[in-house]
């Protein structure tokens, strides 16, 4: 089988995840039978390919490193939006890796609607259209018969809905809470033994952790995308971002780290969806929590997600450490879920 993939965004998880796909492509060929073409790849400002045929991935990322640009490469142009992409691609598949707009959602939930209306699959790692538009896209897939598939959306590589969706029918997600931002998690740890916000934010950056612009994580809003996605998705709630009753850790110091400390407790940013009166009630707020939570011992860039459910009470999933490897694999992970429900006539 060959499957052919449209690339629309192609920052560090998609060059991370060009480079999994060439590293795996024996292993593709001989275990799963299947040739995995790129066949397109969209950017905002470093160029765009568009091709008939598989381009040459390890050409296009040498090209890109060497560069900055794909404008270098046979065939690039500077002239084609993501949209004109979808709508002349040859692809099977769209791998959507644009940015997240923390406002809207958009352009990445046009994107996702454009490639399902022209009967394409759509894998992910954008959190935006699952926390905006969740179910149009869900019931405008259906309606295709296309597949649309998103586990990096939220913990990486780490499978929650995967989890869910495989492991667990017929049990209800009754309530979530979790540890889902990388950076204002390192930064409050670091705090904790004694560094300024500033400077643990900067160390942050150096690493890779944080952004140029640490706000969307400081300020809750990235862990207020990821609840309600997850809400949206396993709880079936119908938010936004915006419906999130939200608190950053900005106003967190370290004198308060410590006054937790000292009451053998640890303050952390803890995203929650929990039913209400018929409704589920998002909130993202600094708590803190002890050595008897499944959140004691989540420091760093580490991640936690606990799901309370119905059949199997409360099962928490530890993240440990992430890197740009595991979110890479989430999208290659859902590329073969999705081929796999392809091959079986599934959605």
């Amino acid at each position: 089988m060959i499957l052919r993939l449209a690339m629309i965004g192609f920052g560090n998880v998609g060059q991370e995840f060009a480079r999994l796909l060439l590293s795996r492509r024996h292993w593709l060929l001989r275990s799963k039978g299947l040739d995995v073409e790129v066949v397109a790849i969209s950017t905002r400002t470093r160029g765009t390919l568009v091709s008939d045929r598989a381009l040459d991935l390890e050409a296009v990322l040498k090209e890109l490193e060497a560069t900055g640009s794909l404008m270098g490469c046979p065939g690039a142009r500077k002239d084609l939006s993501p949209l004109d992409v979808i709508d002349r691609t040859v692809a099977d598949m769209v791998i959507e890796l644009t940015t997240l707009d923390i406002g809207s959602g958009r352009p990445a939930i046009d994107h996702i609607t454009r490639a399902i209306e022209c009967g394409m699959d759509v894998v992910t790692a954008n959190k935006g259209p699952v926390a905006f538009a969740y179910h149009e896209l869900r019931a405008l897939a259906r309606s295709r018969g296309v597949r649309f598939r998103f586990e990096g959306t939220v913990m990486d590589g780490t499978p929650v809905f995967s989890l869910v969706e495989k492991t667990l029918p017929g049990c209800q997600v009754l309530g979530i809470r979790g540890i889902l931002n990388s950076t204002s998690n390192y930064v409050l740890t670091e705090m904790s033994r004694g560094r300024t916000a500033q400077d643990a934010i900067k160390e942050a950056q150096a690493r890779g952790i944080a952004e140029a612009d640490p706000s969307l994580d400081m300020d809750g809003w990235d862990a207020a995308a990821k609840i309600t996605a997850l809400a949206n998705v396993l709880m079936e709630a119908r938010k936004t971002p915006k419906d999130v009753d939200r608190t950053g850790v900005g106003d967190v110091s370290v004198q308060a780290l410590a006054d937790a400390k000292a009451c053998g407790a640890k303050v952390k940013l803890v995203a929650s969806a929990a039913m209400e009166d018929g409704d589920v009630k998002l909130v993202v707020r600094p708590e803190r929590v002890g050595p008897e939570s499944p959140f004691w011992s989540v420091d760093g860039t580490s991640s936690a997600v606990t799901l309370k459910t119905d059949l199997m009470g409360d099962l928490t999933i530890l993240e440990e450490g992430p890197a740009l490897t595991q979110t890479a694999y989430a999208v290659f992970s859902d590329m073969l879920l999705a081929v796999e429900s392809i091959r079986s006539g599934t959605l």
